[in-house]
């Protein structure tokens, strides 16, 4: 809503320029969500470069920094669980007014954003009663502000979603029951084979996420998740009947809190058994592995007594990352068609690779350039809109691509290799011959075929 009062205000017309408006006003958000994630990490670690190791670690993944561009949905919502988490922990640590009504804006945003933001919600409510257990005069204090919080929140999820307004109780029923049961029917490119997005396997997002994370990133969360785990499994082998040790301190609320944060929203995608677009729906949890990634680099810091073997450990972390910042130089802006070295060489025919139809906005443009006779009939080969990409174009060059419905009438055909069967991108090769091709780790992922004469 805020985007379109700023389009409404300043007159912008013309298509590609809303496009660009709409790409900044998207990585501002991620900006600033990358700035609560400094302050969350500096909250837990108490070090300035901790917290810009990890915001290093967000922006340059390949397909966050990307998408951070133009992904509305998912980077938006992982902007706002970053700023949610840091409020939800200042709530619990100091209960008052203020953070009482910030974190109810904010839990709003997120909850209408994402209906899964009502999760983090119930689990912000465990927490605080689970903590009340542990401290009685902690409720008897602190009661009222919760109350705020509860009222404040449902109040602002409605203001926020003008669906509600009619019949607030009635459309708030079926609002949630309709989104927490919503299916959509895709097909997915996974290990070769075509499966549809309502029965993924178990393993579909766990494997998506592990073949397109840096493996600095994978390794070290590993090591973080073996030590976040064997702490509290300590705590809980130790719990007396008042629930005294689950968390000393504010640090082991705040590994809970992300522990919980991070194996809930697995579990209930792995249940739901949907998923399509890769992990990209699941892209909200990527703050929380990399806060503990950083447990894992904390805790081997810690462990390992050597300064030698410290300093080498974070060598190695710096290698991967000035690995990972030429990678993003080198092949933007199809930074969204990243796999780490181990999957490189295989994710062709494998995997789903630009499933958004970035890449076709660079091949009309390519044609444009390059050929002579105007304008040019375009015809696409897989699963994706050209016509969306035609909006990104100056006026003039609108003028010079007209995207056709029948292959008959094509003077070229593009594809960006997103399937809907295997027979997608048959090109008859007596009629048409390959004119351009766009490598991601010398794999194709867009292709031009121009008609011979």
């Amino acid at each position: 809503i805020f985007y379109e009062f700023i389009i409404d205000i300043f007159n912008i017309k013309e298509t590609k320029n809303i496009f660009q408006y709409r790409h900044l006003y998207n990585f501002t958000i991620f900006l600033v969500g990358l700035a609560f994630f400094f302050k969350l990490i500096k909250k837990r670690f108490k070090s300035n470069f901790f917290s810009l190791m990890g915001c290093f670690f967000l922006f340059f993944t390949p397909r966050i920094f990307s998408e951070s561009f133009y992904n509305q949905q998912d980077i938006f919502f992982l902007s706002l669980t970053i700023i949610n988490i840091f409020f939800g922990l200042q709530f619990l640590e100091n209960p008052n007014l203020k953070n009482s009504l910030i974190f109810s804006l904010i839990s709003a945003l997120t909850i209408d954003t994402r209906i899964i933001g009502l999760v983090f919600f119930l689990l912000f409510l465990s927490l605080f009663f689970i903590k009340s257990l542990r401290n009685y005069s902690y409720i008897k204090k602190n009661w009222i502000f919760l109350l705020i919080v509860i009222l404040s929140t449902y109040f602002l999820i409605v203001l926020f979603w003008p669906y509600l307004w009619s019949d607030i109780f009635k459309n708030t029923l079926f609002a949630f029951s309709e989104l927490l049961t919503y299916k959509f029917s895709l097909t997915n490119l996974y290990f070769g084979n075509l499966i549809p997005s309502t029965s993924i396997p178990w393993h579909y997002h766990l494997v998506w996420i592990f073949i397109t994370t840096p493996l600095s990133v994978t390794l070290f969360f590993c090591f973080g998740i073996f030590f976040i785990i064997r702490r509290f499994s300590n705590r809980l082998l130790k719990i007396d009947e008042n629930l005294n040790d689950i968390w000393r301190g504010n640090n082991e609320l705040f590994d809970v809190y992300i522990m919980l944060m991070f194996l809930l929203p697995i579990f209930l995608f792995i249940k739901k058994n949907l998923g399509y677009d890769g992990w990209r729906h699941l892209y909200f949890i990527y703050p929380i592995i990399l806060l503990i990634t950083l447990h894992g680099i904390y805790y081997l810091k810690i462990f390992i007594k050597s300064k030698v073997i410290g300093s080498f450990i974070f060598f190695l972390i710096l290698l991967n990352f000035t690995y990972i910042a030429y990678w993003n130089l080198k092949y933007h802006p199809h930074q969204n068609v990243y796999f780490n070295p181990i999957f490189k060489s295989v994710f062709k025919d494998n995997f789903e690779m630009d499933y958004w139809g970035l890449s076709n906005n660079a091949s009309i443009n390519y044609i444009i350039k390059n050929n002579d006779t105007h304008p040019a009939k375009v015809f696409t080969l897989s699963f994706a809109s050209l016509e969306k990409n035609k909006l990104m174009l100056d006026k003039i060059d609108k003028s010079k691509i007209i995207v056709v419905n029948n292959l008959k009438d094509a003077d070229f055909l593009i594809t960006n290799y997103r399937n809907l069967t295997k027979d997608n991108f048959k090109v008859d090769k007596n009629k048409y011959r390959k004119y351009y091709e766009i490598l991601i780790d010398n794999v194709p992922i867009n292709t031009i075929y121009k008609k011979v004469n």
